[in-house]
């Protein structure tokens, strides 16, 4: 359609909502403007509009499976609720239907786009775990009397494919942020500056640091051959630092437009490097998604008839030890088999999610008999020495899984790991090899700095309320940090018209 010279199919197909290009950002200042320009209670039918044409942006398709996601729950929801609850059967069977309905499209999507079969490959969208997820969810809470039906279907919808989090989440229940945006916001200038921190954090952490680092891992990981276990190492650290601020700059970003329109999204990160064991890890990375399979994996498990019976059996024929060992292991290995398969259905991400379930059986099962050897070891496990130690542990735990996943094949994980124990060559790090990893000696210099940086704020984080802190400073102090900020940004952030944005890790998933 020509309107003049002006071609409107082009100009639309040439808009971008990557969270860190101009559009969005405009499209953003555009929903917060007319969010607090009609009345409170209007308020949900813009977030709707706006996250429907988030989603046609990306194409036509990708708005079709979350319509059919939201035609399936509401009518399910809404009978669920109208059931008596001395009806179970009928009740079970809505919910089994639309859990299984909705498990059963996503792995066929996952299969699609594992498998490369363009002929329906159409109907794949960006980030449907995430709403699946939280469908799923939905219709579980009314199931047990946690949640209420949504009686308006767009309200549901609104809530399903609210545009901060529909790429990478967090994984929203709907009983924590329906309520929030159905019943409208009063202006607040403080939400305004809060969030607009957040999303310039999240872009500092995406820009400046997340897309140099990848550079370096991919072409480590893509040419493994030509570098010993020394970069290798050096190379799964930076890694993990890498999938941390790619990911947790997303976050940011969508806890800061969120924050900007007066809602509050659930917490997904709380520094996990700072964990002392592999669980606490878990507690603090990916929260929603922990919180996830915990409440709808691995408690429906555990606390199932068949497996009470089960473990009930074992604990009179063979002991109570051996009860309490198989009640904690077949919950925590189905559940980390499926979070694995839910990364990626390749063997590397069995094999992830293997590593991580093994991990945590054992320190729940032995973490006794590691308190009573650190015991007789006359270990100190109070002191700050000690609790570095942990830290260091895990964090190098977490850099094996880089390993595992980002090759992408089992195969080359297995020559990369041989390389750490036969082709070390220390040398690289001091004769230059560094420099030659796809940025120059000025960017991965950088990059180092923005590694620390990102540290500090954390450890900070920990410590004090960083944005109420710069708050409380001297408006021109203030000002002068905010343009700094800014500025820095837009300095040292990866802009330009030949530079193309990765795109953030998570939102395959």
């Amino acid at each position: 359609m020509y309107i003049g010279a002006f071609d409107i199919a082009r100009f639309w197909n040439s808009l971008s909502m990557s969270f860190v290009s101009a559009t969005f950002l405009i499209f953003v200042a555009i929903i917060v403007v007319y969010y607090y320009t009609v009345r409170p209670k209007n308020q949900w039918i813009v977030v709707l509009v706006g996250s429907l044409i988030f989603c046609l942006v990306g194409g036509w398709q990708v708005v079709v499976y979350p319509l059919l996601i939201g035609i399936i729950v509401y009518f399910s929801a809404r009978i669920i609720e109208a059931t008596d609850k001395k009806e179970k059967k009928k009740r079970k069977r809505f919910v089994a239907f639309s859990a299984t309905t909705l498990v059963a499209t996503l792995s066929l999507i996952k299969l699609v786009q594992l498998f490369e079969l363009t002929t329906i490959n159409f109907i794949f969208p960006i980030g449907i775990s995430y709403y699946t997820f939280s469908a799923i969810s939905y219709v579980a809470d009314v199931y047990w009397r946690k949640d209420t039906a949504e009686k308006n279907y767009f309200k549901l919808l609104a809530f399903l494919i609210y545009f901060p989090k529909i790429l990478q989440g967090p994984i929203s229940r709907h009983r924590q942020l329906a309520p929030q945006m159905f019943k409208g916001q009063a202006f607040s200038y403080k939400n305004i500056t809060f969030g607009a921190q957040l999303v310039l954090w999240g872009f500092f952490k995406k820009i400046v640091l997340a897309d140099r680092l990848v550079t370096v891992v991919d072409t480590v990981f893509s040419n493994h051959d030509d570098y010993g276990g020394f970069i290798i190492v050096v190379t799964a650290m930076l890694s993990a630092v890498q999938l941390y601020a790619d990911f947790s700059g997303c976050m940011d970003m969508a806890a800061g437009i969120s924050q900007m329109l007066g809602l509050e999204l659930e917490k997904n990160f709380d520094h996990p490097f700072f964990s002392k064991t592999v669980a606490e890890f878990w507690r603090r990375w990916h929260i929603t998604l922990g919180a996830w399979f915990k409440d709808y994996v691995y408690m429906p498990i555990a606390v199932s008839p068949g497996m009470i019976k089960f473990t009930g059996w074992i604990r009179t024929h063979i002991g109570k030890a051996v009860s309490r060992a198989i009640s904690t292991i077949i919950p925590l290995a189905v559940t980390w088999i499926l979070t694995g398969l839910w990364h990626g259905t390749g063997m590397n991400y069995i094999t992830w999610g293997i590593y991580w379930g093994t991990l945590i059986i054992l320190s729940t099962l032995l973490s006794k008999k590691f308190d009573a050897l650190n015991e007789a070891l006359h270990i100190n496990t109070k002191t700050q020495i000690w609790r570095i130690f942990q830290m260091t542990r895990t964090f190098l735990i977490f850099c094996v899984t880089r390993i595992i996943v980002v090759p992408g094949d089992m195969t080359v994980t297995g020559d990369i790991l041989g390389r750490l124990f036969t082709d070390l060559r220390p040398w690289e790090l001091v004769d230059g090899t560094v420099y030659n990893l796809g940025l120059s000696e000025y960017e991965l210099n950088l990059a180092l700095i923005c590694v620390g940086i990102l540290w500090i704020a954390d450890y900070l984080q920990t410590k004090v309320y960083i944005r109420e802190k710069i708050a409380s400073w001297n408006v021109v102090f203030r000002s002068l940090f905010y343009s700094a900020a800014v500025v820095g940004v837009l300095t040292f952030g990866l802009w330009g018209p030949s530079y193309d944005a990765a795109s953030f890790v998570y939102m395959n998933y």
